[in-house]
Parts: structure tokens; sequence; C-alpha cells
């Protein structure tokens, strides 16, 4: 049979560009990097966003590697929000789990898409949904606590919403309101830690809970170092390695005047890095798993610390998103 010359023509070009986007894909890792700096002058926290390319040293398994781009990326999001409904959670942590959510989304934006997750309610067609059906829904939860049972199934909604964002799309965020600690998940945390970092995930969390309750001895001197036994939750472990913390702000102290203000304005600080990530693009790792090291060169003038410099610490092997 004889293929017409203009058809052949085309298959020929479509072959060649689906190859040579394969190879560009192949060819770049794009890593989300956000970096804030305290401005002393008025107490608030600013994104940093004249960084360039030079402004940077990365290495990749200790072996300097080279930018190939740097970039502010203001694209749609895709946030999961993790409420902890569990028996341990109290009814003041509750209400103020379902608050925060809501006043973390007030700093969206029309284009970001929103999925809502609940510890020890298993929902694994959760549907992403716009800024405006998800405050309604967080609302009408914090009014209606669901019923779960005795456990604090962490890791399985973790394992629910990563899979959630597969396949997963650049500067796609989890963020849960609960408790650190697990009990009675049927996921592990090392799988849990690897299936958010091979997918560039980034894993914020926040708790209402004393992070030392029942882990001190009676009357232990808060100013002297925590002893050895006392470690970081694997929860905790998880969202550091993707470059994040858990934040502890307890209960009784956000009953003093002027508290919960300054906790919504963190939240405010923290969606405004989850909107807009620099989008730090690289050649692929190699190898299964390694260490990433980044370095803000000019990190001194601008009173960067290190501490505010966020970005995944390991990478495994990837292709553009």
């Amino acid at each position: 049979m004889r293929i017409p010359k203009l058809l052949l023509a085309f298959w020929v070009t479509l072959l060649v560009t689906s190859h040579a986007q394969l190879l560009a894909q192949e060819g770049s890792c794009d890593i989300p990097l956000v970096v804030s700096r305290f401005v002393a002058a008025d107490g608030t926290v600013e994104l940093v966003k004249d960084l360039t390319a030079k402004d940077l040293n990365i290495k990749v398994g200790g072996s300097p590697r080279t930018v190939k781009n740097l970039a502010i990326d203001t694209g749609s999001r895709r946030v999961a929000l993790i409420l902890d409904a569990s028996k341990r959670v109290s009814q003041e942590e509750w209400k103020l789990e379902t608050d925060m959510a809501v006043s973390l989304i007030e700093n969206a934006r029309a284009l970001d898409r929103f999925v809502l997750l609940v510890v020890g309610v298993d929902t694994p067609a959760a549907p992403l949904l716009p800024l405006g059906d998800m405050q309604a829904q967080l609302r009408e939860i914090g009014s209606s606590r669901p019923v779960t049972d005795a456990n604090e199934r962490i890791y399985d909604a973790l394992l629910t919403a990563a899979n959630r964002f597969d396949p997963p799309s650049f500067g796609d965020a989890i963020l849960m309101f609960g408790h650190p600690d697990d009990v009675g998940s049927k996921a592990t945390a090392d799988q849990i830690e690897e299936l958010i970092l091979r997918n560039r995930l980034r894993f914020y969390g926040l708790s209402f809970a004393d992070p030392l309750r029942n882990k001190l001895p009676s009357g232990f001197d808060l100013n002297k170092p925590l002893p050895a036994n006392v470690l970081r939750e694997q929860v905790d472990t998880i969202s550091h390695a993707t470059g994040y913390f858990v934040s502890y702000h307890q209960v009784e102290a956000l009953k003093f005047p002027g508290q919960r203000p300054l906790l919504e304005k963190f939240l405010g600080d923290l969606y405004e890095g989850i909107a807009g990530p620099y989008r730090l693009t690289i050649s692929p790792n190699k190898s299964d798993k390694a260490t990433l090291e980044l370095g803000v060169v000019t990190g001194k003038n601008r009173d960067i610390r290190r501490d505010d410099v966020h970005y995944p610490h390991f990478i495994y092997p990837c292709a553009s998103q």
C-alpha cells in the first residue's frame, strides 16, 4: 500500500517532535524552591524573588551540578489538606484545625485546586475542588466532626494524598493539620517518604498539641538540652526531607492576645510559598536516590538564613513534569 507523501511527512514530523520532547524531558529535572527572609524593620517575612541561576550552588550526591534555569512559577497549584479527626485530637484542637485550614486557603487564588482528606476516614476518590467549594466543605466539616476509630492513621492519609497527585504536577503540596505521631497505619514512614520525594511533593504540617507532652521527666528544665530519647516524630522527619517542617502551636499558647493573628499571618506567608515557588531546573539524577545540597551564594547580603531555603534534600531520577 502506498502512503501519500503529505501523510508520510506528517507522521515523520510527529515522530521527530515526540522524540525531541522525550529527550527534553529526560534532560532536565524541575525542583520547587522557596527562599524567604525576615525583614527586621517591620517584623515581616517576605519571599526572595530576585535570585538568578548564578546565585545558587548545587550538588547532587556530592557532585556539583549546573543550574539550567531558575524562574518563579505562578501556575495553578494542587493542594491536599489533611485534617486529623482521630479521637486523640481534642475538640479545641479540631476547631483550630478547621479554622486554620480555612484561614490558609483564604490566601489561595482562583486557579488553585484542593482536595480534603480526613485521618481515619477513607476517601480515596475525593475530588479536586475550586476555592469556594473547599471553603464551604471545611466550614461544614468543622461544625460536624466525622466519626473515626481509635487509631491515628497519619501514614495512610498521606499515602492517599500522594496517590491522589499521581501523576504529579510541578508544585503539588500536602498540608496536614494534626498530630505527627502515627497509630495503626498499614503504610510505613519509609514508604511515604520515598513516594513523596519521588514525586517531588512538598509536605508541610501544623500541630496544635504539645510535642513534648508525656516525653519529659517531671520538673524537667526546658532551658537544658532535650534528653537523647526524645526523638523527632517520623512525620516531621518526612517533612524535613522535602525541605519543610511540622510547626507546633499549642492550644494554650494561642489563647494569649495577639497569638492567633500571628498564626494566620504565618499561614499567609506559607501559602505564598506554595503558590509561587522557583522552578529550579537541573540535569536529572542518574542514581536511584541522592542527596541534594543547595546554597544561596549571596545569602549574607540578602540576610537569608539557611533555614529559610526550602527544597527537597533528596531526589530520585526524574524528568520534567
